[in-house]
């Protein structure tokens, strides 16, 4: 940048924060450099480790292989991002398995950028690539070629060297007068759930899951007991998480906190709101053990 965006001085370089940085003389104007925000997906069949990797039909590294993926715009989270990504570049459809990590690289054309990438599994019918793309091809680790970006060729390492384990989490049938506890969620995925979240380090299940009732809803959580445990991979779209479930009494005056827009109370035989996850089988499994 040259002008400044606010008055249109012409801008000059100054020491601002111990970084050389362009200022603006006449209002103050400082004008920060910031890296712009990428996501890449490592896209396989469900339970293969084949990785479909792309030929890139544009610049920067056009005709050379890739991960697909690419900016992220304004209004959507990086996990909105790399499925419409990669719907726009292959025409699948995908569902996130879990977060690779966080990698910087530099580009000729847009200089520094900040990579998010992610597992995301696909039947892969239907593809269907985009100028944007020149080719596909689904390659084990052996036979990936000469990656152009640096920050995907350590994504890909993080994908097929880092050990990965589900990620535990707890959830809570909070018994009230008029029946159970829902809470209206403020994260994706958004929609309405049982409370719950995950499990601190050093913290035991019977702790995450009061405090999580405590901190979504203001209730203290009595007399609770382990319903059980659910484990299936795709149960939450975000990671592979196992939760265990714990049904017990609420005590205090109801409202909203922390990740919660909303706190209702429904009948666990018959909610009325369509809940996220795996919480109407967990309900309908409540009600036969009561119902027992």
């Amino acid at each position: 940048m040259t002008y400044c965006s606010r008055c249109g001085a012409k801008l000059h370089q100054e020491l601002v924060e111990n970084r050389t940085r362009e200022v603006c003389p006449r209002c103050g104007l400082i004008n920060y450099r910031n890296p712009l925000p990428v996501v890449v997906g490592v896209v396989t069949r469900p339970r293969q480790k084949r990785v479909l990797l792309i030929v890139r039909g544009i610049e920067p590294g056009k005709g050379e292989w890739a991960l697909p993926g690419g900016f992220l715009e304004v209004d959507e989270t990086p996990e909105e991002g790399v499925e419409r990504e990669i719907k726009e570049e292959l025409g699948i459809t995908t569902r996130l398995q879990g977060f690779l990590g966080v990698e910087t690289d530099t580009s000729l054309t847009y200089g520094r950028v900040i990579v998010i990438g992610y597992h995301l599994t696909s039947d892969l019918e239907n593809l269907s690539i985009s100028p944007e793309v020149q080719d596909t091809s689904l390659l084990s680790e052996q036979q990936i070629p000469p990656i152009v970006f640096p920050s995907h060729r350590r994504m890909l390492w993080r994908f097929y060297h880092t050990y990965r384990n589900p990620i535990p989490t707890v959830d809570a049938i909070i018994r009230v007068s008029g029946g159970v506890v829902v809470v209206k969620r403020k994260n994706p995925p958004t929609g309405w759930a049982l409370p719950g979240g995950f499990v601190d380090y050093g913290e035991s299940l019977e702790a995450a899951v009061a405090r999580e009732v405590r901190e979504e809803t203001h209730l203290e959580f009595h007399d609770f007991t382990q319903l059980g445990t659910y484990s299936d991979p795709s149960r939450d779209p975000r990671h592979h998480t196992i939760t265990t479930v714990f049904f017990g009494r609420g005590r205090g005056t109801l409202r909203a906190g922390d990740d919660a827009r909303r706190v209702l109370v429904v009948s666990p035989e018959n909610p009325g709101v369509p809940l996220v996850f795996d919480h109407r089988r967990i309900l309908q499994d409540y009600t036969r053990v009561r119902g027992a």
